[in-house]
């Protein structure tokens, strides 16, 4: 006849239920396990080698995780830099295109109830818009816009903010310094009275904390998530309405969804003809 267990078994670090089955029998002889396996009332020593079981099966599911996150990166990566030469090919065809990133800004449905009068006058300015990932692809990225040399609203080139990501999971902001030129630049809200600019977007650009709602800056990720990818889809957009199409096509008829990059080809030869912008 076996001794009894103590109430209570101690257990070492390394000792895991495949090394002591008896263990787990003699805990579940004493509980009130059912046929299922439910341990519910079990001895506690019982669910203490069953925690640490789930530990350690945890603990390989975690590296696994990690070992898989390490490859979609590392491909990530590989493949951001095949994107680079393709975006900077289709920014070139952009350039020709007049208004281009006006357009599809104010075409993307969250986008255009954020836009004032004095933003979309601005925007009509930029001939290049970019997003860059930092070369790691998870500390940050930046999305910078380029302007024609005759932007009448402030001196600055190009305008360029960045978002960075610590480990610990906080993000920095480093805004866009706008060198407005008189009487373009945002006037306190405290001179009532004052007839002044009324900005959201380029607020958000000169901005060093996030502007948005449900996101640590919902502008920067409508940019880099829907707008970046793929602009042609904002740029034909129905939130236009039948009006802008009659600016791409002859004779003011409709173009099926099928011909975007005849309508793109359109644009950018109807261009060709007007000067071309300096930047």
């Amino acid at each position: 006849m076996s001794e009894p267990l103590p109430k209570r078994h101690k257990l070492d670090d390394n000792e895991t239920i495949a090394a002591n089955p008896q263990i787990i029998e003699l805990g579940l002889g004493e509980g009130p396990a059912d046929a299922n396996g439910d341990l519910e009332g079990a001895p506690e020593y019982v669910v203490d080698v069953l925690a640490a079981e789930l530990e350690e099966c945890q603990k390989a599911l975690d590296k696994v995780n990690d070992e898989a996150s390490d490859r979609v990166l590392a491909v990530e990566q590989e493949y951001n830099k095949k994107r680079r030469p393709i975006y900077a090919e289709r920014a070139e065809i952009i350039r020709k295109v007049p208004q281009f990133w006006q357009r599809v800004l104010s075409s993307h449905p969250t986008l255009a109830d954020l836009l004032t009068d004095d933003d979309l006058a601005i925007l009509e300015y930029v001939t290049e818009l970019d997003v860059v990932d930092s070369d790691d692809i998870k500390s940050g990225y930046r999305v910078v816009m380029t302007f024609a040399a005759e932007n009448p609203f402030f001196t600055n080139p190009s305008l360029t903010k960045s978002f960075h990501y610590s480990d610990d999971g906080k993000i920095t902001i480093a805004a866009a310094d706008i060198h407005w030129n008189e009487g373009h630049a945002p006037v306190p809200e405290s001179l009532e009275g004052t007839l002044r600019p009324s900005y959201l977007f380029f607020d958000w650009m000169a901005a060093n904390e996030p502007l948005g709602h449900g996101t640590p800056d919902e502008i920067s990720e409508i940019i880099k998530e829907e707008v970046w990818p793929n602009p042609v889809k904002y740029y034909y957009s129905l939130a236009q309405g039948q009006r802008e199409y009659e600016d791409v096509v002859d004779e003011g008829a409709l173009v099926e969804a099928e011909d975007l990059e005849g309508v793109l080809v359109q644009a950018a030869d109807e261009g060709e003809g007007e000067e071309e912008l300096v930047y």
